[in-house]
C-alpha cells in the first residue's frame, strides 16, 4: 500500500472525474442495483486507498459525498404555481423544457410551444423523476403566455431563420444537410443523408461534435486572438444548443489556453477530466446520456492512442497519416461501446474521415458564415452559392464512395466483451504483469460456456424480441412484424425465429408461448407473464416478470425456480 500526500498523487482530476461518476451512477441506479451500486464504489475506494493512501482517500470520499448531494439536489425541485419555462425539445414524441436549470416533460399545450423561447407558465407539476434522461417531473399547464425574448431565444430564432433563408435558396435537402453540419439544426435533415452518414462513420458531423467546435476556434483565434476568440466560441456553442461534445471540447480548450497563459503545465488527460468535472457539476445526470459517453471515450481514444498510431504510419504522406491515425484512435474506446449500445458497426469510417471529412470541415467554416451576413441578402445569397459548390463536390464524392462501400456489421455483445479482455491484456502487458496474456482465452472459455448455455436463459431485446438459448440451440420468439429480424438473427447468432402461435418446449418441464403482445412462460405447474409493455395485463394466474421497465432483461431457470 502507498503512503503518499495527497500532492504527490498523479493526475487528481482524473481520480476527481471518476468519483463524480460514481457518484451520479449510485445515486441515479441505487434504488435497483443496491449491490450492484456499493460493490462498484466499494472497488474504487479500495483501489484509491491502496494505490494513493489514506488521506487522498479521504479527500475523494468528501468528492463522492458531495456529488451525491449535488444529485440530490438536482432532483428536489419546488415548483412554483406561477413559472418560467424554456422549451428545450419539441417534437411528436416528446416536450421538454427547462425550469431553473432542471428539465421536466411538458404534458399539454405542446402546439403553442416553440423551441428556444421561454413561457410563463401556471400548471400542476408531478414528481416523478426519470433520473436517466434527467427528467425531474411532468408539467400539466393550465395557463400560458410568451415572455419576452432574451439572448438564448434570439440566438435560437436567428438559427430558424438562417435555415429558411437557405431553404428558399438552396432548397429542403441542402438547407438540412447544411444547417445540421455548420450548427446543429438537424430537424429538418433528410432521412437519406443520415443514413449515408451512419454508413461512412462520420455520424457525429451532423451534430455539433469536439472537431466543430476545435474547426470554428482555430479560426476565430486566427483572427480575433486567444480571450475574444474563446468569448466568441461560447457564443458558438450556445448557438448550437449546447450538446455534450461541444461543452466537453469548449472546456478542454479553455483549460489548456488558460494553463498555457498562465504558464502552468496541464496535460490534455487532466483538461479531459477537468471539463467533465465541470460538465457533471452542470448537468449531474449526463453521466447517463450516450452523447456523454462517446464524446469522452473518443476524445480519451484520440489522447492516448494518436501520437502512437502516428508514429507507426509513418511511411505515409502527413495528411493521409494523420487522418488515418485520429480515425483509428477514435475507434478504439468507441467501439466495443457502439457495439454494446447499437449492436452494429460501420467499417467505412476511413473512408469516410479520408474523403469526406475535409468537404464537412469546409461546409463547417462556410456554413457558420451564414448567421454573421443573413442581416445583408446578398452577401448571403453569394455564402449560399459558396456553401452550394462544396455541398456539390461533396455529393459527387458520396456517390463515388457509395459504390466501394460495405454494408454495416451488426455484432452481438459477446465480440465487444472479447475486444475489451484484449484491451485489458494489452494494458497489464505493458506494465509487465504478463500473465494477462491469457485473460483474452480465458474470456473465450467463458464466452463459450455463455454462448452454449447448459442452463436455459432467456434475454429480451428493446427491438421486440425473446432470445431463449440452451445447450447451443439460439431460438427468437417475436410477434411484432415492423422489427429487422435478419439484423437480430445476425446479432444473437440464432437459428430459428418463432412468431405468432409458436410454441417452444423445453425437456418437457418448460413451455413458452405467446401471449397477446407478451409471452407466457411455463415453468413446471407455475405460470409467469413475460411483460414487455406498459399495458395491464391480466395476472391472477401467473405472476409477472417485468421487461418493460429495463431493470431486468434475462433471466436463468434452475430447477424449476427462474433466477434473475
Amino acid at each position: 500500500m502507498n503512503t503518499k500526500r495527497i500532492e504527490e498523487v498523479a493526475n487528481p482530476m482524473v481520480y476527481i472525474f471518476i468519483t463524480l461518476i460514481l457518484s451520479s451512477i449510485t445515486f441515479g441506479l441505487f434504488s435497483d442495483f443496491k449491490k450492484l451500486a456499493i460493490f462498484i464504489v466499494s472497488f474504487f475506494f479500495i483501489c484509491v486507498f491502496y494505490y494513493c493512501g489514506i488521506s487522498f482517500t479521504f479527500a475523494i470520499s468528501l468528492i463522492f459525498v458531495m456529488g451525491l448531494f449535488m444529485n440530490f439536489s438536482y432532483y428536489n425541485i419546488n415548483f412554483n404555481a406561477d413559472a418560467q419555462v424554456r422549451i428545450l425539445k419539441n417534437n411528436s414524441y416528446e416536450t421538454i423544457g427547462y425550469y431553473n436549470g432542471k428539465k421536466i416533460i411538458i404534458e399539454n399545450f405542446k402546439d403553442k410551444l416553440t423551441q428556444g423561447d421561454k413561457f410563463n407558465v401556471k400548471g400542476i407539476f408531478k414528481n416523478n423523476p426519470i433520473k436517466e434522461k434527467g427528467i425531474v417531473g411532468s408539467l400539466f399547464i393550465n395557463n400560458i403566455k410568451k415572455s419576452d425574448d432574451d439572448f438564448i431565444s434570439n440566438l435560437y430564432h436567428i438559427k430558424n431563420k438562417v435555415y429558411k433563408m437557405l431553404e428558399e435558396n438552396l432548397g429542403k435537402r441542402k438547407a438540412g444537410l447544411i444547417s445540421s453540419i455548420a450548427f446543429g439544426y438537424s430537424e429538418c435533415l433528410d432521412d437519406e443523408d443520415k443514413d449515408y452518414m451512419k454508413s461512412f462513420g462520420i455520424i457525429h458531423a451532423i451534430s455539433v461534435s469536439g472537431l466543430h467546435v476545435a474547426i470554428v476556434y482555430s479560426v476565430l483565434r486566427r483572427f480575433l486572438g486567444v480571450k475574444i476568440g474563446l468569448i466568441a466560441t461560447i457564443i458558438y456553442v450556445l448557438f448550437t444548443g449546447s450538446n455534450y461534445s461541444s461543452i466537453r471540447a469548449f472546456l478542454m480548450l479553455s483549460t489548456l489556453e488558460l494553463s498555457y497563459l498562465l504558464k502552468r503545465n496541464n496535460n490534455s488527460i487532466s483538461a479531459l477530466s477537468m471539463s467533465g468535472i465541470i460538465l457533471l457539476l452542470m448537468r449531474p445526470y449526463a453521466v447517463f446520456e450516450v452523447s456523454f459517453h462517446l464524446s469522452y471515450l473518443a476524445t480519451l481514444g484520440i489522447i492516448l492512442c494518436n501520437k502512437k498510431l502516428n508514429y507507426k504510419f509513418y511511411k505515409l504522406p502527413k495528411i493521409l497519416r494523420n487522418t488515418l491515425s485520429i480515425s483509428l484512435s477514435a475507434q478504439i474506446f468507441t467501439f466495443p461501446y457502439l457495439i454494446l449500445v447499437f449492436k452494429d458497426f460501420s467499417i467505412n469510417f476511413i473512408l469516410g474521415n479520408l474523403f469526406l471529412m475535409p468537404f464537412i470541415n469546409l461546409i463547417v467554416i462556410c456554413g457558420n458564415i451564414l448567421p454573421i451576413t443573413y442581416v445583408i441578402p446578398s452577401l448571403f445569397d453569394f455564402c449560399s452559392y459558396i456553401n452550394l459548390i462544396i455541398l456539390k463536390w461533396f455529393d459527387w464524392t458520396l456517390d463515388k464512395l457509395d459504390y466501394y462501400s460495405l454494408p454495416i456489421i451488426s455484432c452481438n455483445e459477446y465480440i465487444a466483451v472479447f475486444y475489451m479482455s484484449i484491451l485489458i491484456s494489452l494494458y497489464f502487458i505493458k506494465n509487465n504483469q504478463y500473465k494477462f496474456i491469457y485473460l483474452p482465452f480465458l474470456f473465450i472459455v467463458v464466452i463459450t460456456i455463455e454462448m452454449y448455455s447448459p442452463l436455459p436463459k432467456i434475454q429480451y431485446y428493446n427491438e421486440g424480441a425473446f432470445l431463449l438459448t440452451y445447450k447451443g440451440d439460439r431460438l427468437l420468439i417475436t410477434n411484432k412484424n415492423n422489427i429487422d429480424i435478419k439484423k437480430l438473427k445476425d446479432i444473437t447468432f440464432s437459428k430459428k425465429v418463432y412468431r405468432e402461435n409458436g410454441i417452444i418446449n423445453i425437456d418437457n418441464k418448460v413451455k413458452i408461448k405467446q401471449y397477446k403482445n407478451n409471452c407466457i412462460l411455463k415453468v413446471d405447474e407455475k405460470n409467469y407473464i413475460l411483460k414487455t409493455n406498459n399495458k395491464k395485463v391480466n395476472s391472477k394466474d401467473c405472476d409477472i416478470i417485468n421487461f418493460s421497465d429495463n431493470n431486468i432483461n434475462k433471466i436463468i431457470l434452475f430447477r424449476g425456480k427462474v433466477l434473475f
